[in-house]
């Protein structure tokens, strides 16, 4: 207990919060788990990266990801090796949890899980998980060819926290042509997010152009009237 505690307090910066993880996983510490989750969250990348192997060596836990995010670009070929071989277990080990960490994280946990998984090559044999990795790896070119099957998921994104997100998911929704998508997208020309300082486009001009591409009368009409309120 008092390893724990003393990694919780930051007694144990960087190679002594690595030492005290080592010796709570040769003990089978009862509170390694609980250590490590704490180990992940640590300001030295060192003690991360430890965490992380640990984590998903001994427990095959997702939220390790993170951290061996970090491993994969470590510069040490065998800490790339160990968190690429951690990865895969735990995809291999437990895909569901994988996909919903996935689909539940935000920003940059979500990116570092998903650009985690793409170092690595790793690929989900489920096609509705393949739509939840290729929405998190933003991979929209590869969402469009899944075709009508992926709307379902396109539509949700378009409530991302994320306006890139949101923005993409416009444009593939678009690309795919389904109709179902019209009424969200309608909802989605009120999105103005992307207008800072002029950078970028916004999402509701996505979503404007993706109801142009669709051209059912209830679109058009849409975009005629956001238009005349611009």
């Amino acid at each position: 207990m008092a390893l724990w505690v003393g990694l919780m307090r930051g007694d144990w910066p960087g190679a002594g919060a690595v030492a005290a993880l080592q010796t709570m996983a040769a003990a089978n510490d009862p509170d390694l788990h609980d250590a490590l989750i704490e180990g992940i969250e640590h300001p030295d990348r060192e003690v991360r990266i430890c965490a992380a192997l640990l984590l998903a060596e001994m427990f095959h836990d997702v939220r390790a990801l993170p951290g061996l995010h970090d491993g994969l670009l470590d510069r040490d070929r065998h800490v790339q090796r160990a968190a690429a071989n951690a990865v895969w277990e735990i995809g291999d080990a437990d895909t569901p949890a994988l996909i919903r960490a996935l689909h539940f994280e935000r920003g940059s946990v979500r990116d570092a899980i998903a650009e985690a998984l793409a170092l690595v090559g790793w690929f989900p044999d489920d096609p509705e998980a393949d739509i939840t990795f290729r929405l998190a790896t933003r991979d929209w070119q590869a969402i469009v060819a899944l075709g009508e099957e992926a709307v379902p998921g396109l539509i949700a994104a378009l409530s991302d926290p994320d306006g890139n997100v949101r923005r993409g998911a416009a444009w593939a929704l678009g690309q795919i042509g389904d109709a179902r998508a019209v009424p969200f997208l309608i909802d989605t020309l009120a999105d103005t997010a992307g207008d800072m300082f002029g950078i970028g486009e916004r999402v509701c001009d996505g979503a404007a152009e993706a109801l142009l591409r669709l051209g059912t009368p209830q679109a058009l009409e849409a975009v005629e009237g956001w238009r005349a309120s611009q």
